[in-house]
């Protein structure tokens, strides 16, 4: 049983929004729901993306919950969105984990019944580009919105 007390904390301006969370898949859908207003309300047009990004968004702050932070609701995860001038977004995913070996799952090929590991393929797909820090417990994202 926890002691700690549940965080979700939400800091909004105009070119960004901001969470902070307890590790639950439960915020999840609470973050993803409130980012999508957030940029239906910033950007024009973005609604033929909003899947894709979302797709994208949920697949990482999945990852964060489940294998960064092992699902321990004690630990956040800090998600990130930026817009850039109405022409791109800018994301940050952080979570407290140890981090993982992200260039090893970079060139990685899996077999086509493998049910897991797809994450950096579907960003890599969806996004202009992605990166991670040098311990693999934060995720940088980009998507050129109209380009």
């Amino acid at each position: 049983m926890s002691l700690k007390k549940p965080v979700f904390d939400v800091l909004e301006k105009s070119d960004s929004i901001d969470f902070t969370f307890s590790s639950t898949m439960e915020n999840i859908d609470t973050v993803c729901d409130q980012t999508t207003a957030y940029l239906q309300s910033k950007v024009s047009g973005i609604e033929k993306q909003i899947f894709p990004i979302n797709l994208v968004i949920r697949e990482g702050l999945t990852n964060a919950v489940r294998h960064g932070n092992t699902r321990d609701p004690d630990k956040n995860v800090r998600f990130l969105v930026a817009i850039e001038n109405n022409e791109s977004i800018k994301i940050m995913i952080e979570d407290e984990g140890n981090g993982f070996d992200w260039r090893t799952l970079q060139n990685q090929e899996l077999p086509e019944d493998e049910t897991h590991g797809r994450g950096i393929i579907i960003m890599d797909t969806y996004f202009s580009r992605y990166s991670f820090n040098e311990k693999g417990n934060i995720l940088y994202l980009e998507k050129d919105l109209f380009s």
